[in-house]
């Protein structure tokens, strides 16, 4: 049971993104782009999207490809953090590449045409550079404008090495807002929400390493509770099957489930769950706050995440058991969710009567809904419904 419970934790990992082709699900398009950037000299790729949409994942399993062409590549992978200035980057990635603890330059050397020049001299073959969680290098006011000039010169000198710039959307707006000749050099490579599809073979690949089986009503329940991000489907699948090893049961049922609802609760992340209580506060017993809010996380939204307080209604009246023919009767929670006093759990864009909403962390919704049924506010039978 020991074994059983650990390979769980391997094949089902919520907290690390995942760095194994045959356990990495959908993606082709992405992948084959990325692809793309890296068969071609002067070219390099910039993939971005919402956080917790797999694009670490999608990085890792682009280098453990290219790791099979070691005569062919020379492949390296590195985290932004928080303190990073461009040199102090730049400098890690030069010890990685060199496999060394000491280079022979000091740091303030560091330029985009010293990057050009040591690489160009260091490199005998091709070479391929993510650089994740670029969104991350939030102290560098320069960090965007000399990220543009080594994109640049090292385009322009139609040179061997392939840039991948992982991050946030509004980074790929400031970069090529920098460098507009760099949009050329650039693919711009978006990162979606996952699919049904592609969600549901997370789950199947999973549980066909452990030998287990799942409800395919329990699946789509998984899936749906998701919203498309991979790390929940991940998360409860994990839950669920160690409840059942536990019980020493292959087959995952809906008392798994429950138990991994509960549990992926009560492990969330603890920004979360403080702003998530921020949010529904109130000194009254009664209080419409939490079903507004979980309306707002299982309303439809648009591409960009954002849906409009109308769209509200259908869902609020289902969970309160009334129904709203406008919207006078929530809008007060609705704009106090984007106030500080609140947690600014929503962000509010537009113009008045036009406004729409969007979750600051796309991580929430799918929270406010686990614990929407945690807390009995909705069951999984409604939420098939």
């Amino acid at each position: 049971m020991i074994l059983r419970f650990m390979q769980s934790g391997q094949v089902f990992t919520p907290s690390a993104p995942i760095n194994n082709q045959d356990l990495f699900a959908g993606r082709v398009n992405q992948l084959n782009r990325l692809f793309g950037a890296v068969s071609q000299r002067g070219q390099h790729a910039i993939l971005f999207g919402e956080r917790g949409v797999g694009k670490t994942s999608l990085a890792n399993v682009l280098l453990n490809i290219l790791s099979g062409y070691k005569e062919q590549f020379k492949s390296v992978i590195v985290n932004c953090d928080t303190e990073d200035r461009f040199d102090q980057l730049w400098y890690k990635i030069f010890l990685e590449l060199e496999n060394t603890q000491v280079l022979d330059f000091e740091m303030h050397q560091i330029n985009p045409e010293f990057i050009r020049v040591r690489l160009q001299r260091q490199i005998t073959g091709s070479a391929v550079i993510i650089i994740d969680e670029m969104d991350r290098l939030n102290r560098d006011p320069n960090f965007t404008s000399l990220m543009a000039d080594t994109i640049k010169t090292l385009s322009d000198h139609s040179t061997n090495i392939t840039l991948i710039l992982v991050g946030v959307a509004n980074h790929v707006e400031e970069l090529i807002a920098e460098h507009l000749s760099i949009e050329r050099a650039l693919i711009q490579i978006q990162m979606p929400r996952m699919s049904h599809d592609e969600l549901t073979e997370i789950i199947r690949k999973g549980l066909e390493r452990l030998s287990m089986t799942m409800e395919q009503t329990l699946i789509q329940a998984i899936v749906f509770l998701s919203q498309g991000l991979p790390n929940y489907v991940h998360l409860l699948a994990l839950y669920a099957s160690q409840s059942a090893i536990r019980e020493n049961i292959s087959n995952i049922n809906v008392d798994h489930l429950s138990k991994a609802i509960k549990q992926a609760c009560e492990n969330a992340q603890h920004s979360i769950m403080r702003t998530y209580s921020t949010s529904i506060f109130s000194s009254r017993q009664e209080t419409i706050y939490p079903k507004v809010l979980l309306a707002c996380a299982l309303v439809k939204k648009d591409e960009t995440g954002c849906f409009r307080a109308v769209d509200v209604r259908e869902p609020l009246s289902k969970l309160v058991g009334k129904k709203y023919t406008t919207t006078s009767a929530f809008n007060r929670q609705l704009n106090q969710f984007c106030e500080e006093a609140r947690g600014n759990i929503l962000e509010k864009k537009g113009v008045e009567r036009h406004y729409r909403f969007r979750f600051t962390n796309a991580m929430m919704p799918p929270y406010i809904v686990i614990e929407g049924l945690r807390t009995g506010i909705i069951n999984l039978e409604q939420l098939q419904s």
